[in-house]
């Protein structure tokens, strides 16, 4: 009998085997049913759990459903009963240890990213960085997703559910305090590990103790160093693939040492002295790339390009607060040299220079690429509000509502409303609470902006917006369907979009007729020799009155309204702008 038992045990994994990488709907389904009657009469079987779990994870959806909710529920539960079974489970039902640690790691992305319940992916990632006999890269990738989560979020202090391992103090269950205790520990494990000073110095940072943050920066910085150098002496090149991996740590580093330098206080010319040590190792790396010809050299360049430039871009930074204005210059073309779209290195070149030679480059600038606006509103996402309508006094979005409002014939006509570039979902609040009945779906570059704004509710209690995505503006657009979307909201989005073509070329697509969008831009008098849009000293972009009447000709809009306005403060001075609804012919 116990022969014939597991005989069908294995009969079944292949069966679920096939029914993932070779079956279609019917196999599928038909293998979740076996799994489940199995796991009837026998729950602890973590082989057959993992088998149930991706079977069910094939069918989870992005749709947010309340069926999708539920199943993702299940699939998470099932992840973390296989990679954490009971210990009187048989050793010949465990699945390999690489099983169990993937699947935690697993758990912990459907529940980050589909339940967005953070508490639990942490748990996921502690479960596996405890693995026993787990190898250390695996234990760093998880310890690096649990850290990410606790230096990205408040974690709600309710009862002990962060304290899941022996390794953790019960009595404090605060997010940066669970972060230090894991650095602690995983630092005992591994002591000439840089991460891990990294992320204690990232904490140390959070808990406003900027001397000790500084000295962990340090202390990654001599060990990554360390690590650079061990692997170049070995190496039989210049450029070899994991020593470049080493480089750019180490210039990672760099980097963070010294901005917890200028967090300490700590001279200019110590904070300099982190960045140009490390220049004097990659530059000679970065040079010899550059030798090779065609697909071959832009292998061995894109490896440290950006890196490289977010150097030059640090050190331009830091001369340009220190009032050295022409060596700011001199490093910020440094960065556009290596990378001639990068949106730092223009935004600051923009803000520092008024060469004729720059101001030619400047005026050819239509754009910023989407990495620098992301990573910018990454940084800003968890003061952002505060400081964007409390100290600067922001009303961009209170405007935008009131204008589109006085140009709906009929609001209670309106069932749809995208909100680009929805930030924490200021403008959606606004508009969800006066038009409860209308589905607000929002994008932003910024995946933290979209994490805030999922979580924003009314006064009532209802979520704001129906959806929110992590697009751009014009890819998002153009996933809807012709003439689906009633309005188009966008409050201080075109000022870091620059040419809007594209975004209007979708807006005309998936706008009713007569549908309506609502925007905000910064004022720009145009010079006879620009086409009216212009990268402004303030890194954000000017349109003139010319420009966006121009394009709405160009793009099958008629300008309804264009209300000249101070969108917000900056340095003590009114930014001057304007409020335009514009409205699809019909």
């Amino acid at each position: 009998m116990k022969r014939y038992c597991l005989t069908y045990d294995v009969l079944l994994l292949v069966c679920c085997y096939i029914a993932v990488c070779l079956g279609g709907d019917d196999a599928v389904f038909k293998a979740i049913e076996i799994c489940r009657e199995k796991l009837e009469g026998d729950p602890h079987f973590p082989k057959v759990q993992h088998s149930l779990a991706q079977l069910l994870d094939s069918q989870i959806t992005s749709s947010g459903s309340e069926w999708d909710t539920a199943l993702a529920k299940e699939v998470v539960q099932l992840y973390q009963d296989v990679g954490n079974p009971p210990d009187n489970v048989e050793e010949k039902r465990m699945p390999p240890m690489k099983i169990r640690f993937e699947s935690l790691m697993r758990g912990a992305t459907i529940a980050k990213d589909v339940l967005r319940e953070r508490q639990q992916a942490i748990s996921c990632y502690m479960l596996a960085m405890h693995i026993d006999g787990l190898d250390q890269g695996s234990i760093l990738v998880a310890f690096e997703e649990t850290l990410k989560l606790l230096l990205s979020s408040t974690i709600r202090k309710q009862g002990a559910g962060i304290d899941i391992l022996g390794e953790i103090e019960d009595d404090k269950h605060d997010p940066l305090h669970i972060s230090l205790q894991l650095c602690d520990y995983v630092a005992s494990k591994y002591p000439n590990e840089p991460l891990v000073h990294e992320f204690k110095g990232a904490t140390l940072r959070k808990l406003k103790q900027p001397n000790l943050a500084h000295q962990s920066y340090e202390q990654a910085l001599v060990k990554s160093r360390e690590q650079y150098i061990e692997c170049r002496n070995g190496a039989q090149q210049n450029i070899d693939n994991k020593c470049i991996v080493e480089l750019k740590k180490f210039i990672n580093t760099s980097i963070l040492v010294a901005a917890a330098a200028r967090e300490a206080g700590i001279s200019f010319d110590d904070q300099m002295s982190c960045l140009t040590a490390v220049e004097k190792y990659a530059a000679p790396v970065l040079a010899s790339a550059q030798k090779f010809i065609g697909e071959e050299r832009q292998m061995a360049t894109d490896d440290i390009t950006g890196e490289m430039v977010e150097l030059y871009n640090n050190m331009g930074v830091l001369e340009k607060k220190r009032g050295s204005l022409p060596q700011a210059v001199k490093f910020f073309r440094q960065a556009l040299d290596i990378n001639p779209t990068d949106g730092h290195a223009l935004v600051q070149l923009a803000s520092v220079s008024s060469h004729e030679e720059d101001g030619r480059i400047l005026s050819e600038v239509k754009g910023l690429d989407p990495g620098y606006v992301a990573g910018l509103f990454d940084g800003y996402s968890s003061r952002f509000e505060s400081e964007l309508v409390d100290v600067l006094n922001y009303v961009g979005h209170e405007l935008v509502y009131t204008y589109l409002r006085d140009a709906l014939p009929n609001a209670t006509d309106i069932d749809t409303v995208v909100d680009l570039g929805c930030g924490t979902g200021l403008l959606g609040e606004l508009i969800a609470t006066d038009m409860p009945w209308v589905a607000i779906h929002g994008t932003d570059l910024s995946q933290r902006m979209v994490d805030i704004s999922l979580e924003r509710k009314t006064r009532s209690g209802g979520s704001v917006y129906s959806t929110v995505s992590n697009l751009d503006a014009a890819e998002f657009l153009s996933n809807f369907e012709e003439a689906s979307v009633d309005c188009v909201v966008a409050s201080d989005v075109f000022i870091y979009i620059g040419d809007v073509s594209n975004v209007l070329d979708e807006c005309i697509k998936c706008l009713v007729e007569g549908g309506l969008i609502g925007f905000t831009v910064e004022s720009y008098e145009a010079a006879a020799a620009d086409n009216g849009l212009r990268l402004l000293p303030s890194g954000r972009f000017g349109h003139s009155k010319e420009y966006v009447y121009q394009i709405a000709r160009n793009h099958g809009f008629h300008v309804l309204s264009w209300k000249d306005a101070v969108l917000r403060q900056q340095s003590g001075k009114d930014v001057n702008g304007a409020v335009v609804i514009m409205q699809k012919k019909r």
